[in-house]
């Protein structure tokens, strides 16, 4: 646990809760800089928000119950352990509280493909994925690792269970500029029906707005531009979220 304060004015049990908090320190696959203290630095940046929102004029705050279950702990450079956690630790939340929303931190990219195959054991629908990325991930490998936050979501693609979105895309290669012709990921928001899984890598976002994520591009999105195709996920029926590469 890196965190030995509370997160939010007033916390709830993981069974009275209606949004829950999850930070997986992996970073190990990263090959910018360190982002494994993101979970640490997400809680402080919350603990200064006032909690009011202008625009609904509605304080998030008191309208959830929350509830911060701390962080998971990897085995660092040993993926596979760390998604043993990752799906054990979601499998028990979920036993806990069926109707949680769960909002993961990172740590890097990879931690999405872990948490995505969790999650695709609670439905039998086709999970939508929309990923807000300024790369593609579609690498099968990347310099001899399988398994990277450059792979993650060719890894996600080798079952049905998921159709991929991404918005934000500008920066990718010859290799993963095929798997996505091949594998039809769409980049656009519509007809999208059934669970829908949002991730978001803060270098979707222009390095003026979010210079120290682990691999910045330039010409990347204004937050007014994020949060107008975010709105549009609202009415959907979201089953989880996700912040990374802080």
């Amino acid at each position: 646990m890196l965190h030995t304060i509370r997160t939010f004015p007033f916390e709830y049990s993981l069974k009275e809760a209606e949004i829950a908090l999850l930070g997986i320190l992996w970073d190990s696959s990263e090959t910018g800089k360190p982002v494994k203290y993101g979970p640490l630095f997400i809680r402080e940046a919350i603990r200064n928000l006032p909690g009011f929102d202008l625009e609904t004029k509605t304080n998030v705050f008191d309208k959830f119950k929350y509830c911060d279950l701390g962080d998971i702990e990897p085995t660092q450079a040993n993926w596979k352990l760390t998604e043993e956690k990752i799906q054990d630790t979601i499998k028990e939340i979920f036993k806990t509280n069926p109707k949680i929303f769960p909002v993961f931190f990172g740590g890097d990219h990879l931690i999405t493909l872990g948490i995505l195959k969790s999650l695709a054991e609670t439905t039998n629908q086709k999970i939508t994925v929309i990923d807000f990325d300024a790369h593609r991930d579609l690498l099968s490998e990347y310099q001899g690792e399988l398994y990277s936050h450059i792979t993650w979501a060719n890894k996600l693609l080798k079952t049905n269970k998921f159709e991929l979105i991404q918005l934000g895309i500008r920066s990718s290669s010859s290799e993963e500029e095929k798997t996505a012709k091949k594998k039809k990921i769409k980049s656009v928001l519509k007809k999208i029906s059934g669970p829908v899984y949002v991730s978001v890598d803060l270098d979707v976002f222009d390095p003026s707005i979010a210079p120290e994520v682990g691999t910045p591009e330039p010409l990347g999105m204004t937050q007014k531009e994020f949060f107008f195709l975010l709105k549009k996920l609202c009415n959907k029926n979201l089953i989880g979220f996700d912040l990374v590469e802080c």
